[in-house]
């Protein structure tokens, strides 16, 4: 038996007991018949809502003023009666957020929103364990939790950290690279370690994973060729997911998770959608009233953490779009699916007559896949738009992307410039993609 396993599971039975115990219980939720698992979202969905308002007096304070009782939290049928909450609230009074179980010992900090402009800390319980719900998804590509993975993201691990991780995860070896950093030299160092370790999986922002490929096809290196290749961070659109797949050789699957949150979605090797960890993390799509969007209605996307009891996040407005599908997947596994989502609800381009525009702005060059290598669409504040392309391989590329265009402008009516700016780079915000940039101030604001 491979001496990574036989350590995995000798660790688990040790010092990782908690963490396996989670990990068997997601391997026998994910085929739980379709009514059982919702019958298990809704009993958790209620227990945390009501341990919430009982020991957070923010969830206190906000359902009481909406005449909410305890009693009242224990009909599944009034959960979508209580209020979504932002970022804005949650971090205007967030000192009043944390519940009685709340300590050094039991919290850890989570800082994100830095690429929206609005920066929010928020706080894990440290007494859930996050790795097993990638192990379940990992597991779906065929990667196992003791195989060798490469990461690209904003991990910056100093020479301390890393030895320490390294100590943990020994034998399995992980290789890291830090996503904000990135140059030649340290894609070459990193390129390096995925030589020796050949790892079955390459995980990364979809940003950096586009740094890494053209790193790759430029100074032509033929990296071993790992299982799956992973992205998140940002929409994998078809155009980037093709591209990734060329370059690295192996099927590459979207992840969607937030700092806040962890993992709350993952594709499965059908790739027709994302399954929702519905046993962890509830996921909701709500209309601009904040009710309940049917399935395939593009809404907001309102997620609840199950598992916080530290600073819990019940109903929670993450500022993402997307929409639920309906249809079973065909590989057995019956978390519910969600489609890719759409990006942020702050990814909107404004108009002088008051529209706004979000809907499948990141799929304009769905239909030229090799137009492009990367686009940013950045409206300034006089409301003139421009889109930055870093062209593609395609003979006709730039009559592909005219194109394109071409069908933004219809879309904008003609109300303001839409301009094409051809570039070699685009800027990065630790590791990231932001793709699209408003300069307009939003009116509601």
């Amino acid at each position: 038996m491979d001496m990574r396993r036989v350590a995995f599971a000798v660790k688990g039975r040790v010092v990782r007991r908690s963490a396996l115990r989670l990990y068997d219980s997601l391997l026998a939720n994910e085929r739980l018949p379709s009514d059982e698992l919702a019958g298990l979202t809704a009993r958790r969905s209620t227990q945390i809502a009501q341990f919430a308002q009982a020991q957070s007096p923010f969830y206190r304070d906000l359902y009481s003023s909406r005449g909410m009782s305890a009693r009242d939290l224990t009909d599944p049928q009034a959960w979508t009666e209580l209020p979504v909450v932002d970022r804005t609230a949650l971090r205007d009074r967030a000192a009043d957020v944390p519940t009685s179980e709340a300590n050094p010992r039991t919290m850890r900090p989570a800082l994100t929103g830095g690429s929206t402009g609005e920066p929010f800390r928020a706080y894990h319980d440290t007494r859930v364990p996050t790795l097993p719900l990638s192990w379940r998804m990992y597991r779906w590509w065929g990667v196992q939790p003791w195989d060798d993975l490469a990461r690209v993201g904003r991990w910056g691990f100093g020479a301390r950290a890393s030895a320490a991780n390294a100590i943990q995860w020994w034998p399995t070896r992980q290789v890291y690279t830090d996503a904000s950093l990135i140059d030649r030299s340290s894609l070459s160092a990193f390129v390096g370690r995925i030589e020796r370790v050949r790892p079955a999986l390459i995980e990364g922002y979809v940003g950096a994973m586009l740094e890494l490929a053209r790193f790759v096809e430029e100074e032509g290196v033929q990296l071993p060729v790992p299982r799956a290749v992973a992205t998140t961070a940002a929409p994998l659109t078809e155009d980037v997911r093709r591209r990734l797949q060329t370059v690295l050789g192996a099927p590459v699957y979207d992840e969607y998770r937030a700092a806040e949150l962890g993992w709350m979605a993952g594709e499965c090797r059908e790739q027709n959608g994302l399954h929702c960890f519905t046993d962890m993390r509830r996921i909701e799509v709500v209309d601009a009233q904040d009710r309940p969007a049917a399935p395939g209605v593009v809404g907001d996307l309102v997620v609840t953490d199950l598992t916080n009891r530290v600073f819990p996040l019940v109903r929670y407005r993450l500022g993402d779009r997307g929409s639920l599908v309906e249809q079973p997947c065909a590989c057995g596994v019956t978390l519910p699916l969600m489609a890719k989502p759409d990006g942020r609800t702050t990814d909107l381009l404004r108009l002088p007559s008051g529209a706004a525009m979000g809907h499948r702005l990141h799929g304009m060059f769905g239909g030229y896949p090799d137009a492009v290598r990367l686009f940013q669409i950045h409206q300034k504040a006089d409301y003139t738009i421009t889109v930055r392309v870093v062209r593609g391989p395609h003979p006709d590329a730039d009559a592909q992307i005219q194109s394109a265009v071409g069908g933004l402008r219809e879309r904008v009516r003609g109300e303001v410039p839409v301009l094409v700016e051809y570039v070699d780079d685009l800027p990065y915000y630790k590791g990231k993609v932001k793709y699209v940039i408003c300069e307009v101030p939003d009116p509601a604001t």
